[in-house]
């Protein structure tokens, strides 16, 4: 979420103190720090940042793209070359990496059988149980529900349950078990 400055002065105001403005990632924790509105400081040694353009190749210092990282603090979970979908550009103050104009990737909305809007983190939530190496939701104008899988690991009955109980018993939702789901893929999308 996008912090504006007049939401930051009103903060600072309110509770006396500075309103540090954090950039991060469930799968790689926090990337950078914006302290005044002035960019992002990178935070982790171990975490490589570039800013690719759209083939996938390294943009030009200050030049915006989209923001990708390797490697990271977790071990068990070691990125590469994981694109973000977030955007901004990447300059050096004093040697000293910067992101600049960071635009986050927008959530994604679902809508529920009974009307109600569903977040693409409560979908996620609902999934935690199943060990999905590659997934894809796609929510079409219609309302119904399309959902790929990567290989066959997952019990397609428990997870139709899992999703029909977030989304409601009338939910259309079709199930495909899928070899690829190609290099890049966007997990969540929806038409609505």
């Amino acid at each position: 979420m996008a912090l504006l400055p007049a939401v930051r002065e009103s903060l600072e105001a309110r509770f006396g103190c500075p309103v540090l403005d954090l950039y991060s990632l469930n799968e790689s924790g926090p990337v950078g720090v914006d302290v005044d509105g002035s960019g992002y400081v990178l935070l982790q040694h171990r975490l490589y940042v570039e800013i690719l353009d759209a083939k996938g190749e390294p943009c030009a210092a200050g030049t915006r793209g989209e923001i990708t990282l390797s490697g990271g603090f977790n071990e068990y979970c070691p990125l590469l070359r994981y694109r973000t979908g977030d955007y901004a550009a990447l300059e050096f103050r004093g040697g000293q990496p910067v992101l600049l104009g960071l635009e986050g990737r927008p959530p994604v909305v679902f809508r529920a059988t009974n009307g109600a809007f569903v977040n693409n983190i409560d979908v996620t939530h609902a999934l935690k149980a199943f060990a999905l190496p590659q997934f894809t939701l796609h929510q079409a104008r219609d309302g119904a529900l399309t959902m790929r899988v990567r290989g066959h690991a997952a019990n397609e009955s428990k997870l139709r349950a899992a999703l029909l109980a977030l989304f409601g018993d009338g939910q259309a939702l079709t199930v495909e078990f899928v070899e690829s789901l190609g290099e890049k893929v966007i997990q969540y999308t929806s038409d609505l």
